[in-house]
């Protein structure tokens, strides 16, 4: 009898390594080969996936560690290492870049509204952070809310908001009939920062979920997502002084985040501290951590101050933000 308990827990332990070996591999290529899509499919169901599932098998194979050879041991803390890079986990400990020249600083936070937002929330946040500028996604038209009565410039059209304290220049919008939707996926701006031209998208790329709700619809799926990440970074690319916030659908794992956006600051990722996720799986009442995919980029002589994300405004989705200052090259 106990041998063949013996004999079970080494299959299982070997069958665990393997398994927990070939998702870091997967993991691993997305960012050595971001424009290889093999198995895309795999990773968008990674992606679907509350992502502690994985520290959690890795810690359960270290039970059993006396049952793995010397390269198993050997591999194993580089396994491990990946589970953190999968969770989004921050440790950035490097002093920031102070602000010698005294610029005035700016604040910009960004949400995604789409379940709903408790006002008082709202103006708690407000009261403490003054943002400059907020950017919402899946919002509906908040011009007239008291809420940002001190915010006098406001752009709220196709699901995509715009409130600022400045004045500031509507360029252009994208609509998601392009991708067979409805209201917009990005719209575009021009603000005066500092005496510079600042351009600035408000983003709410392709969301993954779809084609789990009709697996048919993954090829178009993807491709809606490909074509929408390819046209915000050629917009980019031809800008500067660029800042792109919103709700991108994508970790910072992703093939597409890995091909088009690994130039850019982004907030979180170069000054956060932690597990910074910002969209949450809620199940009959329950709320489970789930992923980063709201995020702020920067391109250009930003020098970013502060970057926390914070709680949630009453949704599944939980705010961005960052204060930064941009140097104008006066003396």
């Amino acid at each position: 009898m106990l041998k063949i308990k013996e004999s079970y827990l080494n299959i299982f332990t070997q069958t665990l390594y393997w398994f927990l070996f070939l998702t870091t591999l997967a993991l691993i290529s997305s960012r050595v080969f971001p424009h290889s899509d093999a198995l895309i499919t795999l990773k968008y169901i990674g992606f679907s996936l509350p992502r502690y599932w994985f520290i959690f098998f890795c810690l359960l194979l270290t039970t059993q560690w006396k049952r793995l050879s010397t390269f198993k041991k050997y591999s194993l803390p580089f396994i491990i290492a990946t589970s953190f890079y999968y969770l989004d986990f921050q440790l950035n400990i490097i002093t920031k870049t102070l602000n010698t020249k005294d610029f005035p600083s700016y604040t910009l936070v960004s949400a995604n509204l789409g379940e709903g937002v408790e006002l008082e929330r709202l103006e708690y946040i407000i009261r403490l952070y003054n943002p400059d500028t907020f950017v919402f996604q899946e919002s509906q038209n908040l011009s007239g809310f008291k809420t940002f009565k001190n915010y006098p410039f406001k752009d709220c059209k196709g699901h995509l908001c715009f409130i600022s304290k400045h004045e500031f220049k509507m360029v252009n919008f994208l609509g998601n009939s392009m991708f067979d939707g409805y209201g917009n996926w990005a719209a575009f701006y021009e603000v005066n920062i500092n005496n510079i031209k600042v351009n600035i998208a408000n983003v709410h790329l392709p969301t993954v979920r779809r084609a789990f709700s009709n697996f048919h619809n993954f090829d178009a799926v993807h491709s809606n997502r490909v074509i929408a990440a390819g046209i915000l970074n050629q917009w980019a690319s031809l800008k500067e002084n660029v800042i792109i916030a919103g709700d991108f659908n994508m970790t910072v794992t992703d093939n597409l985040y890995q091909r088009n956006f690994t130039n850019y600051q982004n907030a979180i990722t170069d000054y956060g501290i932690g597990f910074n996720n910002t969209f949450d799986y809620i199940y009959r009442g329950f709320s489970i951590p789930g992923v980063r995919v709201d995020h702020i980029l920067f391109s250009g002589d930003y020098n970013i101050e502060k970057a926390s994300v914070l709680v949630n405004l009453g949704g599944d989705h939980r705010p961005v933000l960052s204060k930064f200052t941009i140097d104008n090259g006066e003396e």
